[in-house]
């Protein structure tokens, strides 16, 4: 037996060493299956809450049909009414263009017109310039004589004769 001692002995070596293997071996099964349970709990929520997604998309994409399938008649119906409006507008577009041509026309006439008492009022003005230069005229002559016959009359508040008006004004060109 000395040659055989309990330290030599090949089973009692290999029990130590597999307990701290198999000890190793548990701590990262263990692991191991605490996590695959977390992964396997946290995969059930997911599925879980895409399926409860899932249902109310379902359910939401029903409402929404209905609602689509009742307002498109309405829709429809209005867009009946916007194609009859639209073909009033252009119809109405049409008379405006042809009413458009007719002011045109009397535009340029109202245009020509104005065109004419443009030049009739120059004609005035120049015969009331004239009427102007008369008066001026007369007034230079007639003042002087009947200025002295105004020195006689008691009524007269003037202490001396009637200066008479200024020159004629002469109407300045361009419309100034």
């Amino acid at each position: 037996m000395s040659d055989f001692g309990y330290e030599n002995d090949a089973r009692h070596v290999d029990t130590e060493d597999y307990d701290v293997r198999s000890r190793r071996l548990q701590l990262i099964v263990y692991s191991a299956l605490v996590a695959f349970v977390v992964l396997a709990v946290y995969g059930f929520w997911l599925i879980t809450s895409l399926t409860r997604d899932v249902s109310r998309l379902a359910i939401e994409m029903s409402a929404m049909t209905r609602t689509i399938d009742r307002e498109m008649a309405v829709m429809a119906r209005k867009m009946g009414d916007i194609d009859g409006r639209m073909v009033s507008i252009n119809e109405n577009m049409l008379s405006m263009n042809r009413n458009i041509g007719s002011m045109t026309r009397d535009i340029s006439s109202m245009n020509a017109n104005i065109r004419s008492m443009a030049g009739d009022t120059t004609t005035m003005a120049g015969s009331t310039l004239n009427m102007q230069r008369d008066m001026w005229s007369l007034n230079r002559n007639v003042s002087g004589p009947l200025g002295m016959m105004n020195s006689f009359n008691p009524f007269n508040g003037s202490q001396g004769p009637f200066p008479g008006s200024p020159a004629p004004y002469y109407p300045q060109q361009g419309g100034r």
